[in-house]
């Protein structure tokens, strides 16, 4: 074994770890899996991520579907409002748009006294328009998409739809008969989804939807089907402005009921649950509302890449070459190995690729084809990628929605439309704390809304236990928000808030037991902003002397992700294939 090949092997290793374990299973409409045709079993779906473009009156939707159990129980359904083209998605694109986008939380610390550093811890759709109903549906459109085969129903009756996935082994469940009902009788149209024959559930990638239609939605009544309580769902935009919810509220999360010094890899999903639920169940929060080109592109597409190299070569040489373009780490090159070039029975996959050489004669040559290869590589890998950079560099402003609603609360699709005037929402939360000799610690908590709040400051005594007042509103704010103009605040919690608070601080003290370390008064002032260009949201320069001590930031990124992501290395420029 070579050294490359020494290299290719931990490589892949990384790389496969993502696409080969099991993950939760979520996608968007119905998923109707692992079961049968006596006793269907939903596969229970635990968040969906959606991306929407418009542009003038075609939409553009790319949905990432997961899922773990057989592949022959695997097939999804989705209503929409007109004929869409359909083509495969780009699975580094959603890695992107989510590490650009998650919410994080920092405390930014410094201490009157030198020490050592102590331990911080740490669906869619469209809005209807001609009905089609009062006659069998009628297929009219059957392609191959990646690893999918898809159908698209229009017309007639529900009873007749789920008897179509019967008879064509779709995998369906007769709770939904009454939910497709009434979005037959809306107009919609019904697109059925399972794995092509042969391919194996780790094939599974995004799919593009384009079709004409006036606004984005999700048909959350089809998913609550497949949901767990406390369904996530992340919607991210791509337009000229901000987008917004338009028949659900919006909410701004109350800063003082996160807790700060002892953050769970849950805490923030929870605030924004209970912020939705004080909001009627049915809102969304905004992560993240700015420019584009914050998301990172290395992955998502490289001018290494080129399927024409794989023609005329064998399946050594193959391997060859996806080292030197780079495409080792690529959530989706391991279901095309899988497919091409098969590892044998009793051999680990990571095992047989990376020393591919070593086992010439257990190669199955009746598997490889290079001009197919290149097809597929072409196809999920690398046409994707090309069309998710131009996306990013045609549209300069990116928006993510987030909520999570339980099945009972899905009885109303939400809508959203672009609003030009509403601000910019940075991702970052950050907040300032000085720690005095002692243990107490004064938190400066910066940007919470409206200006009023715009600088709280809490005292936490030498227990460092933040403090979770009993009644403390979840929502800072909750609104509507227009098609122009600023949002319109329905309930302003901040008065409730700020109440709370005092009346709670007015039971501790912040001070130092040790002589000479300043004012001693435990006062702070906010600096001034800076633009820090490593994050998505400000920070804010330390409205005191770090000198006498150390200055330490804790960030925490409390959503989990969970999607088999692959962590993207430095920023590239954007170049496209010639």
């Amino acid at each position: 074994m070579n050294i490359r090949t020494a290299i290719v092997s931990l490589a892949l290793f990384a790389g496969l770890a993502s696409v080969l374990a099991p993950t939760p299973a979520h996608a968007c409409g119905g998923t109707f899996c692992d079961g049968s045709v006596v006793n269907p079993m939903p596969v229970d779906q635990t968040g969906e991520d959606i991306l929407f473009i418009r542009e003038g009156d075609e939409i553009e939707v790319h949905v990432r579907i997961e899922y773990t159990g057989e592949a022959t129980r695997f097939a999804w359904l989705v209503p929409v409002q007109a004929l869409p083209e359909i083509s495969v998605g780009s699975e580094t694109l959603f890695a992107a748009l989510s590490q650009a986008t998650v919410p994080t939380w920092q405390v930014k610390r410094s201490y009157d006294c030198d020490s050592d550093n102590p331990n911080l811890g740490g669906g869619f759709g469209f809005v209807p328009s001609d009905d089609f109903a009062g006659e069998p549906p009628d297929v009219v459109y059957e392609e191959v998409v990646g690893a999918f085969e898809v159908v698209v129903l229009q017309g007639g009756t529900a009873a007749e739809v789920i008897d179509f996935l019967q008879t064509n082994e779709y995998q369906q469940d007769p709770a939904s008969e009454p939910i497709l009902q009434e979005y037959l009788d809306e107009g919609f149209l019904l697109v059925a989804v399972k794995l092509a024959a042969g391919a194996s559930v780790e094939a599974i990638h995004p799919l593009v939807f384009r079709m004409n239609a006036s606004e984005p939605c999700v048909p959350i009544r089809l998913t609550r089907i497949a949901a767990k309580d406390d369904l996530e769902i992340r919607a991210y935009f791509l337009g000229q402005a901000r987008w917004a919810p338009s028949n659900y509220a919006h909410v701004v999360l109350n800063q003082l009921a996160y807790d700060w010094l002892a953050p769970t890899p849950t805490s923030f999903v929870e605030l924004l649950s209970l912020a939705v639920d004080e909001a009627g169940g049915r809102a969304f929060a905004t992560d993240y509302a700015g420019p584009s080109d914050i998301v990172v592109t290395d992955g998502v597409y490289s001018p290494t890449w080129d399927e024409n190299a794989y023609v005329d070569v064998d399946p050594i040489a193959a391997m060859e070459l996806i080292f030197d373009q780079g495409l080792w780490g690529h959530p989706m090159l391991a279901p095309l190995l899988l497919e091409f070039i098969p590892p044998p029975d009793g051999l680990e996959p990571n095992q047989f690729w990376a020393h591919l050489d070593d086992y010439a004669d257990q190669i199955d040559q009746a598997a490889w084809s290079g001009p197919d290869f290149a097809a597929a590589l072409a196809e999920r890998i690398i046409d994707p990628g090309i069309h998710g950079l131009d996306l990013l560099e045609a549209w300069p402003t990116l928006t993510r929605l987030h909520t999570t609603m339980s099945p009972a609360e899905m009885t109303l699709d939400p809508t959203f439309h672009a609003n030009p005037d509403l601000p910019r929402v940075g991702r970052s939360k950050v907040a300032s704390s000085r720690v005095y000799c002692g243990g107490d610690e004064l938190i400066s908590l910066f940007g919470i809304e409206p200006s009023a709040m715009a600088e709280t400051q809490v005292c936490v005594s030498e227990s460092s236990v933040w403090p979770m007042i009993e009644g403390m509103p979840k929502a800072l704010r909750i609104e509507q928000i227009p098609i122009a103009g600023p949002a319109q605040v329905t309930l302003d919690n901040s008065a409730t808030a700020l109440g709370l608070l005092a009346t709670q601080q007015a039971t501790v003290t912040c001070e130092s037991n040790q002589a000479g370390d300043g004012d001693g008064d435990g006062s702070t002032s906010s600096g001034d902003e800076v633009a820090d260009e490593s994050s998505s949201g400000p920070t804010y320069d330390l409205p005191y002397d770090t000198t006498c001590g150390c200055a330490t930031t804790r960030e925490q990124a409390p959503l989990a992700i969970g999607l088999g992501l692959v962590v993207l290395g430095s920023i590239a420029p954007r170049r496209r294939r010639a």
